[in-house]
C-alpha cells in the first residue's frame, strides 16, 4: 500500500508539473506572439509612413533663405528650386495680415488677411491647402501643401480626460496579460483534453484487440477444464486459467468504461426503469449463486416508492447494484453471513437508495479517494466503486460513502425520477 501511495503522490507530482509547464509554455508563446503581431504592425505602419511621407519645408528654413533687398525679398535659388521639387509654397504676411512676399502661391489665395483668417489657418486650413507658420515679431512665414496631400487636425484633451487615460494605462496592461493567461489556460486545456481523449481511444483499442485471444484462451481452458481425459490437476490449473481469464477481462472491460464515463463518452440508452425491479432482480442472483447461510440481503422498499420510475440506462444501473454488494462481500472482513440491507424512498422529485453491509466499513484512505474530484484516483480496490460513483453521476445524480456508527459502510444514492 505503501509503495502505491508513493507512486500515485509521485505520478501526480509528475503530472502537475508537466501541465505547469505546458501552461508556462503556452503563456510565454502567446506573449511572444502577440509582441510580434503588434511589432510587426508597428514596423509595418512605420514602413508606410517613411514610403507616404512628404518631407515638409518648415517656415524658418524658408526665411533663413530669404533676403531683404532694396526691390523687395529675394529667395535663395536653392529653396526655391526645393519648394518647386516638393510642390510647395510660400508668403510672407506682416503686422496688418498683407502678403509683401510669396512664391508659388496659388493664385486661388488672396493677398490680405484678417486675424481670424490667420487664427483659422493657424489650427485648420487656408481654403483646403495645409499649411504651417512660424513667427518672427511682426512677421509671419505661412508654408503650405498642395490640397490632399496632408491631413491635420489639431488634437485637445482636458486634463481629467488625460489623467483617466494615465489612470487606464495599467488597467490595459492587465487586462492584456490577463487575456493571454486565460488564452494560455484555454490552450493547455484543450491540449490535456486531446491527450485525454488519445489515451481513452488507446484504451478501447487496446480492450478491443485483447478481446479474441482472451476469448480464444477461456475457450481452451473451458476446454481443458472439462476435458475427463485429463488428469485432475491439469483440469484445476486449466479452471485457474479460465477463471483469471475472466478477471482479466473484467478489468479491461472495467478500465474501458471507467475511462468513457470519466469524459463523458459512453452512450446512455436512457429508457423507463424502475429501480426497485433491477434492485431486486440484482439481489436474487446473487441469493442464488450464494452459498447457503452465507448471504443474507434484506430489501425494504416502501410502497410509494414501488413504482417509481427514473431515465437510465438499465444495463448501467444493473452494474451499479452488484458493484456494490460485490464490494459488500468481498470487502466484509467477516467470516460469518455477510448482511446487506438495501433501502429505497421517495422524496419529492428523487428517488433515494441505500445499500449498508454489516462488514468493517470503508477505511479513511478509501473514503478520501471516493469523495476526491481528481480523476485519477481510482486504484484497484476501489474501482468497483470508482464506477458506480461515475455511472451515478452521468446519469445527473448524486452519491455519498460513508461508515454507519454501529460499524458497516453504506452508500447512499440520489436519483432524479421521470417526469
Amino acid at each position: 500500500m505503501r509503495s502505491y501511495k508513493t507512486e500515485r503522490i509521485n505520478y501526480n507530482y509528475r503530472r502537475a508539473v508537466r501541465l505547469l509547464l505546458y501552461w508556462m509554455l503556452a503563456v510565454l508563446g502567446i506573449a511572444v506572439l502577440t509582441l510580434m503581431l503588434n511589432m510587426v504592425f508597428l514596423l509595418a505602419s512605420a514602413f508606410v509612413y517613411a514610403d507616404t511621407d512628404a518631407p515638409y519645408i518648415d517656415g524658418g528654413s524658408v526665411k533663413e533663405a530669404l533676403t531683404l533687398t532694396q526691390n523687395g525679398y529675394v529667395l535663395d535659388k536653392a529653396m526655391e528650386e526645393e519648394l518647386a521639387e516638393k510642390d510647395q509654397w510660400a508668403m510672407l504676411l506682416d503686422e496688418n495680415g498683407q502678403v509683401i512676399w510669396s512664391v508659388r502661391k496659388p493664385e486661388e489665395l488672396e493677398d490680405e488677411y484678417s486675424r481670424s483668417d490667420i487664427a483659422r489657418m493657424s489650427k485648420w486650413y487656408l481654403k483646403g491647402y495645409p499649411v504651417r507658420m512660424r513667427v518672427w515679431d511682426d512677421r509671419i512665414m505661412v508654408v503650405g501643401m498642395q490640397k490632399e496631400t496632408m491631413w491635420k487636425y489639431t488634437l485637445e484633451f482636458t486634463i481629467p480626460w488625460m489623467d483617466f487615460v494615465k489612470r487606464t494605462i495599467l488597467a490595459f496592461f492587465f487586462i492584456n496579460l490577463a487575456w493571454i493567461v486565460i488564452f494560455a489556460f484555454a490552450f493547455t486545456r484543450r491540449l490535456t483534453r486531446n491527450r485525454e481523449r488519445a489515451r481513452i481511444e488507446w484504451i478501447a483499442g487496446i480492450s478491443h484487440d485483447i478481446r479474441t485471444p482472451l476469448s480464444v484462451v477461456m475457450g481452451y481452458a473451458d476446454a481443458l477444464e472439462h476435458n475427463a481425459e485429463l488428469q485432475e490437476d491439469a483440469r484445476q490449473q486449466a479452471a485457474v486459467i479460465r477463471h483469471q481469464s475472466v478477471v482479466m477481462k473484467e478489468l479491461v472491460a472495467d478500465l474501458n468504461l471507467t475511462s468513457q464515463l470519466e469524459y463523458s463518452m459512453q452512450a446512455l440508452r436512457k429508457e423507463t426503469v424502475r429501480p426497485a425491479e433491477i434492485i431486486r432482480s440484482v439481489a436474487a442472483s446473487f441469493l442464488n449463486d450464494a452459498i447457503p447461510g452465507q448471504l443474507e440481503i434484506d430489501v425494504q422498499i416502501e410502497p410509494g416508492a414501488e413504482q417509481t420510475c427514473v431515465n437510465a440506462d438499465r444495463k448501467l444501473f444493473e452494474r451499479v447494484f452488484r458493484n456494490l454488494i460485490n464490494n459488500s462481500i468481498k470487502h466484509s472482513g467477516k467470516t460469518e453471513s455477510v448482511k446487506i440491507t438495501i433501502t429505497m424512498w421517495g422524496e419529492k422529485r428523487k428517488c433515494h437508495i441505500c445499500l449498508k453491509d454489516n462488514g468493517v466499513g470503508y477505511s479513511e484512505e478509501v473514503l478520501c479517494r471516493l469523495c476526491s474530484r481528481k480523476k485519477d484516483t481510482a486504484g484497484e480496490n476501489i474501482r468497483g466503486l470508482e464506477i458506480v460513483k461515475k455511472i451515478i453521476l452521468a446519469h445527473g445524480g448524486k452519491i455519498r460513502f460513508g461508515n454507519g456508527e454501529e460499524g458497516g459502510g453504506y452508500c447512499i444514492m440520489a436519483v432524479r425520477k421521470r417526469g
